[in-house]
């Protein structure tokens, strides 16, 4: 298009050129050129119309497949075309709106569509929780203590009886979780790569950072309850009736170590039969009902994961118990970078994944650790 702009340019110049010196010939041939040139600039212009129709319907653009990784959200909106041609040295993507004044991305890029099911993801610690989103970095909340006194019958006549409510105040700041990887340049270039590398190695490692950010926050949290006793299966239990005691909320979820739960998994009774409790490996407890491979305990959803150390079992009302607080339309980051002379000779970029997020745990009772003293 710039070029048949340029030719009709050229044309006109040389027509303008003509009539100042008042060749006929001259005149007539560069009037010719001038109309040869609008008609191919034409032409141009209205290819150009007919293949931004394409892919339309009745006027209106067919809906794009939903993505269903952010790996594959990624490959759809991270504008990687100037990087390619070696124009630019970062292309950036994320869920929802980037602040202009973000420093941190080099290459702002509003994304609209936010329709993305992370099937790739495996954040099950941050699934138990209620979620929330706040406009600024900072969340100021309420913790409440145990209530002082209880409503109560009156009698006609009789005075009423007082009761209160203690609360303090906490503030839970969004924290930035981040990190990067090497990636070698031809991520650029391959889709199928791109997707592969964000979803299986970036946002896996991110996941892992995020869940023990969430469980080492909330162990330290004050106020929460403590059994100091080994987990094992009655102490559980009795951290599932104090969670209900403390909090009057029920128990919704356990997260333990491998090493632990597979201490409770293999125990067997002391019966001649020596039957696994949770079932064996082809049958049910007893021989009976289907086997299920990672049983929950007392039958609340147990996620079993490294983000707990060996030793401790934290029992609790996760959903009500406690929100993780995120930026409103913000989320997970990906960026791609070329960086300098050294990473070029290499072959490589550099790909940077991040989000930020905070725990608010407005009810520290309502979450039990059993932990050897």
């Amino acid at each position: 298009m710039n070029k048949l702009m340029q030719q009709l340019e050229d044309a006109k110049s040389a027509l303008a050129d003509a009539m100042a010196n008042g060749d006929a010939e001259a005149i007539k041939s560069a009037t010719e050129a001038v109309k040869a040139a609008q008609a191919a600039l034409d032409a141009a212009k209205e290819g150009e119309a007919l293949i931004k129709s394409f892919g339309k319907s009745e006027g209106k653009p067919v809906a794009k497949a939903a993505a269903r990784t952010l790996g594959e959200f990624a490959v759809q909106n991270l504008d990687l075309t100037a990087m390619r041609a070696g124009a630019a040295k970062s292309a950036g993507t994320s869920f929802g709106f980037k602040a202009a004044t973000d420093v941190h991305m080099s290459t702002p890029i509003e994304v609209v569509d936010q329709n993305v099911v992370d099937v790739a993801r495996n954040l099950e610690i941050r699934s138990l929780f209620g979620t929330e989103s706040i406009s600024g970095t900072a969340l100021k909340y309420f913790v409440l203590g145990a209530a002082e006194g209880a409503p109560t019958t009156v009698a006609e006549g009789a005075q009423k009886p007082q009761f209160h409510i203690p609360y303090a105040s906490k503030t839970a700041t969004l924290q930035k979780i981040a990190g990067w990887y090497y990636e070698t340049d031809e991520l650029i270039e391959d889709n199928a790569f791109l997707r592969s590398s964000i979803d299986n190695r970036g946002l896996f490692e991110l996941d892992q950072a995020i869940e023990s950010y969430l469980m080492t926050t909330l162990l330290g949290t004050t106020g929460i309850g403590t059994i100091a006793q080994a987990p094992t299966a009655d102490n559980i239990f009795e951290a599932i009736m104090q969670v209900k005691s403390a909090s009057n909320f029920d128990a919704d979820a356990i997260v333990i170590n491998p090493t632990d739960y597979k201490t409770l998994r293999l125990a067997k009774d002391g019966g001649t039969s020596g039957q696994y409790y949770g079932g064996g490996y082809f049958y049910g407890p007893y021989g009976n009902a289907q086997l299920v491979r990672q049983p929950g305990l007392w039958g609340l959803n147990t996620v079993v994961t490294n983000a707990v150390a060996a030793g401790t079992v934290l029992v609790g009302a996760f959903r009500q118990g406690a929100t993780v607080v995120t930026k409103a339309g913000d989320g997970t980051r990906v960026e791609v970078v070329t960086g300098d002379h050294d990473d070029r000779t290499n072959n490589r970029v550099t790909v940077i994944v991040e989000e930020r997020l905070a725990l608010a745990t407005r009810y520290p009772g309502a979450f039990v650790k059993v932990k050897s003293a």
